[in-house]
């Protein structure tokens, strides 16, 4: 079971996280929306080193010691600097799509490909929407959410975009 915990958040990001969901205040959509944030950084960057987490047990009573985590270098600030660049995007109903996220519809062979980029999705330079991308070519009625594949900043593969609603 998902316990909720206390999480520090400086108030601007707060009161834009709480404006740009629609809630009023912190709810349903905000939490997803952070939750979402969340699990988007975990699936597109590479988990941090953990040395102080020793799985050989120190002493003769097997017992295991754990030591503070090092203090960040100067590597691990860029990699927050880029995690807040990213944090910028589109926002496509359930799923957040950061800047740098590549869109791609497929229709009779031929694929039409789109980015987000400022905050807003271009595909040959021009802002549009994924049921736009999706029904680009074709007869107008293609669900956007099964056509489209995303690609996260990052990321190896494409990925439907009705898998990662999920």
């Amino acid at each position: 079971m998902d316990h909720p915990i206390a999480l520090h958040l400086p108030s601007k990001v707060f009161c834009a996280l709480v404006a740009h969901a629609g809630d009023g205040g912190y709810g349903p959509k905000a939490e997803a929306a952070l939750c979402d944030l969340i699990r988007n950084w975990i699936a597109t960057t590479e988990a941090a080193p953990r040395p102080w987490a020793d799985d050989e047990p120190d002493g003769d009573d097997g017992a295991r010691t754990f030591t503070k985590p090092p203090l960040l270098a100067p590597a691990a600030v860029a990699t927050s600097v880029t995690a807040t660049a990213v944090s910028r995007g589109y926002q496509w109903k359930q799923v957040f799509l950061p800047n740098g996220t590549e869109l791609r519809a497929i229709h009779a062979g031929r694929s039409t490909y789109a980015k987000v980029e400022d905050e807003q999705i271009l595909s040959d330079g021009a802002p549009t929407t994924p049921s736009r991308l999706a029904n680009l070519r074709g007869c107008g009625t293609r669900n956007a959410w099964r056509t489209v594949w995303l690609r996260f900043p990052g990321a190896p593969r494409w990925r439907r975009a009705a898998d990662c609603r999920r």
